[in-house]
């Protein structure tokens, strides 16, 4: 055998697979009927052959999702180090099908896997964008409440997380974070625009209820502050809040 090739022999024909490409091109020629077959040759081998977050993403477009799942778990913790930053993983994620293989991969990458990935709010975001089923949750969970926490610096930054998951998981964030972090985060009338927008009205009148009249107009400053606020309203948002300022609705 070549330095560096490792043989694939299916039906009594033998190749030498190098490189992710030649990997996909023998998958390919197979088309589908021996994945499983060459993935279990090439097990012990296959962090040498899949190096790069590009690599990884055009071999698991060509498998079946029972085969994703056997290759993320052959990669195991190489998968970090292959998939490298969150915008990989954004990607692979946006490509796959089925949440069973995305709920293996953040299962493989683990709470220290995943949070040396994402580093901000909009990477988080991101990835959030593209997860199904229970995984949105997964995520957080996994990432923890400290992380969690860390990673929000302004109301903007969390209301890009907020409109990248549905209303249950909303809720399951702001649960993590706690309500304290969140109004803590709203800064200027930007961060509560913001926030208003990404959250349903429930939550919206929520956070309201956590400031005095005095406190929201520190924050929206004077009426030009209060018609920049109000676009970003739906009209029971828009009611309640000028029941909390006591003034008009239409400013």
């Amino acid at each position: 055998m070549e330095k560096n090739k490792y043989p694939i022999t299916i039906e009594g024909e033998t190749a030498q697979i190098r490189t992710a490409a030649e990997l996909v091109v023998a998958l390919d020629v197979l088309q589908g009927n021996h994945d499983r077959m060459v993935l279990q040759q090439l097990h012990q081998k296959i962090v040498d052959i899949i190096k790069s977050p590009q690599d990884l993403y055009m071999i698991l477009k060509v498998l079946s999702a029972d085969d994703q799942i056997f290759l993320i778990e052959a990669l195991g913790v190489n998968l970090v180090k292959v998939v490298k930053r969150a915008s990989a993983l954004r990607d692979i994620f946006a490509m796959l099908s089925e949440g069973k293989v995305e709920e293996q991969i953040l299962k493989v990458l683990g709470p220290s896997g995943l949070r040396s990935l994402v580093h901000s709010a909009r990477e988080l975001s991101e990835i959030l964008e593209w997860v199904y089923d229970i995984c949105d949750k997964y995520v957080l969970e996994l990432l923890g409440p400290d992380y969690l926490r860390r990673i929000f610096q302004s109301g903007e930054e969390l209301s890009l997380v907020l409109h990248s998951i549905d209303h249950d998981c909303q809720n399951g964030l702001i649960e993590i974070i706690g309500w304290e972090q969140v109004v803590s985060l709203v800064r200027n009338r930007r961060d509560l625009a913001h926030l208003l927008r990404a959250l349903p009205s429930e939550l919206s009148k929520k956070l309201l209820n956590f400031f005095t009249k005095e406190q929201l107009w520190e924050i929206i400053i004077d009426d030009h502050g209060w018609k920049y606020l109000y676009k970003y309203l739906e009209s029971d948002e828009a009611n309640y809040l000028s029941e909390l300022l006591e003034v008009e609705k239409h400013a």
